[in-house]
């Protein structure tokens, strides 16, 4: 459902569900000639908050370190950014999805 949302957006999808030792990336893009790390968080109900909430200093430290091993290996030199999709289920509907560019930073 990300991914076809990204292609939507003008997104050009590299590779999904990329997994390291140190983490995982959910999806890797290019949107014009930026890289895209992207994090997907999905949540069935709010009840234990939003899926951006679900975005913990520990998973973005953990997404951040298979980030650089990804980098690494690639040998990309250009522009790169950190973004999330995030998909909330809602009883009465389609799901609503929010992507955000920029999410944060590997400062």
């Amino acid at each position: 459902m990300a991914a076809a949302y990204l292609r939507r957006e003008g997104y050009q999808i590299e590779a999904s569900n990329v997994r390291f030792k140190v983490g995982e990336l959910d999806l890797v893009a290019h949107e014009g000639d930026t890289l895209c790390l992207i994090e997907v968080r999905a949540r069935s109900s709010d009840r234990f908050g939003t899926s951006l909430e679900s975005i913990t200093p520990m998973k973005r430290r953990r997404f951040i370190r298979a980030a650089r091993w990804y980098l690494a290996r690639r040998r990309w030199n250009g522009p790169v950014r950190f973004d999330v999709v995030a998909i909330d289920h809602r009883s009465d509907g389609p799901p609503a999805l929010t992507l955000l560019r920029g999410a944060f930073t590997a400062d």
